[in-house]
This record gives C-alpha cells, structure tokens and sequence, in this order.
C-alpha cells in the first residue's frame, strides 16, 4: 500500500510540474474566428477548426502529431528536429507518405492517451478531430498544453484550406504557401494530361474497401475521383449517398463500372489482398460486369485513397493513371 501512495504522489508531482512549465500557454481561453494574431512579445494565437482560440508563446519546437495527415504536412513545413513524435502510422507504407528515412529521424510514436501525451512535454499537439476523445483533450489543455484540432478534409479545397491553418499554427505560413503552389501546379499539369478525356469519355469507377463499395459524395475520395476524370459508381442513381450503407451486388451490377479499385492495406492482419481480389474475379454475379471482363480489377494502394494532406495530388495522378494508362 505505501509503495502504491508513493506512486500517486509522484504521478501527481509530475502532472504539477507540467503544469508549471505550462503556466504561458493558454489551452483554449476563448471561442473566436480567425487566423493568426501576433503581439508584440512575439508570442501569437490561433483558432482551431474547433473554434478554440489558444495562445502560443512562440513557434513550437516540440511538436506531436496525432494523425499521419498532418504527420505528412509537418515534415515539409518545419525543420524535422521540431517534430517530437508522429503519429503510430508513420511506419506503415499501406497508409502514409512518410519515408523511412523521415521516420527514422523522428523516433516517437504518439499514442492518443493524455497521460502518455503529457509525459512526452510537448508545447503543441495537433490532432484529427476522431484522434483525441473529448476527455483526453480536456485533460491535456487544462494542464496548459496548446491542442489543435484539424478537420479531415473532404476536398481538395480544403485540403489546402487544411495546409494553410497548420502552417500559421507553426508560424511556416511562407513554407504553407510554397506547399499549395506546388499542389497547383501539378494539379494544372495533371489537367493537361487529361484534357482529351471529356466527360462523355469518363470511365465509370467504384472504389472498395474489404466490407464493399466506399466514396460517398461528401468525402475526398469523390472528390479525387472527379479531379482524376472518373465517374464514382458509387453515386450511380443515387447510390450510398440516399440511404444505402453498402451497394448490393445487384446494384454493381447493374451500374457495371469499368474499373474496379480494390484496398491493399491488411490493416488488422486477417484482410487477404489477393484472396480478395480473386474473390471478386470469380464472384458469378459480376463476370459480366465490364471491370471483371475486361480485367481492370486493380489494388490501388490505400495510402492514395485515404490520403488527407498535400499528397493528394499524387492520389489524382494515380487513379488517373490507372484508368488511363495511355495518357501517361
């Protein structure tokens, strides 16, 4: 019993030392719109897509992140030795862009948890607004430390949107900016590649995950679908977005998609990749639908499907390729 009292009370020696060290950073002290404001003392505050408005005493030079989204935006908007820990994805290829290299260079891993959060002593957590549960946040600002929620984005606009906000949050807006120059860019050249492909050209696609047909009308992946010159099956009459959770095969069928586009990352490792793709070659209820006649059953990486950062335009460019080889 007295070694479990001695462990309390370090536990909370601990917690009020943090809180100490967090006295100058504000939580989240009011709710206001708005970017970035800079006082003279060249601290600045920022307001969140939360509407939480927090102060920060400087740039941040010990960083967390909580999603591989934003893992990937920080590594091209601040030195690598800002970031303190990324995301438990950074070392998975199936879903994030984050190079070995890079991962090797930042070797914590952050777990959603407020204790673990606060025992790594960061002065900014970025986080997904499905990263953190409403009681870890409350924790972590009520100890003192500046936690930002980022929205998952559901188009490309706000995928720039998205970029933007974290480089005025680093203080990087100049670094934030190059960024969105480059996605347009190569967004402008990716459209001249494609313009031979006029809309009564567009090849009909349907995007799967291992449970069925995924790309609801309001999400990213449509839109990567649409910038990428593909009409998405899944909103074929309505599809997924008027009620249905799932097309029945039935439905597939009758939509019959020129592409199918199937998931590769086995993320609780029971999902066969290949045992499911010969599962859709030879389901009889589609060996007459054009993807399985013709062949254009592709594993299309999951990383570009569920991509939520800059590296979104690499996704267009590869559902484009993969439904027209011939214009790369």
């Amino acid at each position: 019993m007295q070694l479990l009292e001695r462990i309390k009370i370090k536990r909370l020696a601990s917690l009020v030392f943090l809180c100490l060290i967090c006295l100058l950073l504000a939580g989240c002290p009011a709710r206001q719109t708005g970017g970035k404001a800079q006082n003279s003392q060249g601290s600045y505050t920022v307001t969140d897509d939360s509407g939480c408005t927090m102060t920060l005493a400087a740039k941040p030079q010990r960083i967390v992140s909580l999603s591989y989204g934003t893992d990937e935006m920080l590594v091209e908007l601040v030195a690598m030795d800002r970031i303190l820990a990324f995301s438990r994805w950074a070392d998975d290829p199936e879903i994030t862009f984050i190079t070995a290299g890079q991962a090797v260079q930042v070797k914590k891993r952050a777990l959603p948890y407020a204790e673990a959060l606060i025992a790594l002593r960061p002065d900014l957590i970025v986080a997904a607004s499905s990263t953190l549960r409403p009681e870890a946040l409350q924790t972590l600002r009520e100890v003192g430390i500046p936690v930002y929620i980022s929205k998952s984005p559901k188009s490309l606009e706000e995928v720039k949107h998205k970029v933007g906000n974290l480089a005025r949050v680093v203080g990087e807006e100049n670094n934030g900016q190059r960024i969105i120059n480059r996605m347009e860019e190569a967004l402008q050249r990716l459209e001249e590649k494609l313009a031979p492909v006029t809309p009564d050209k567009r090849k009909c696609g349907m995007a799967f995950d291992f449970s069925g047909v995924i790309g609801s009308k309001n999400s990213l992946l449509a839109d990567i679908f649409n910038y990428a010159r593909i009409k998405n099956g899944a909103l074929w009459e309505g599809g997924i977005d008027q009620g249905e959770n799932r097309l029945s095969k039935e439905q597939i069928v009758a939509i019959n998609p020129d592409i199918f586009l199937l998931p590769t990352w086995n993320y609780d490792g029971y999902s066969g990749v290949q045992a499911y793709r010969q599962q859709i070659m030879n389901d009889p209820a589609f060996r007459h639908v054009a993807a399985v006649r013709n062949n254009q059953v592709k594993l299309v990486s999951d990383r570009y499907r569920y991509v939520t950062s800059q590296h979104v335009v690499i996704s267009i460019e590869v559902f484009a390729q993969t439904a027209y080889p011939e214009f790369f």
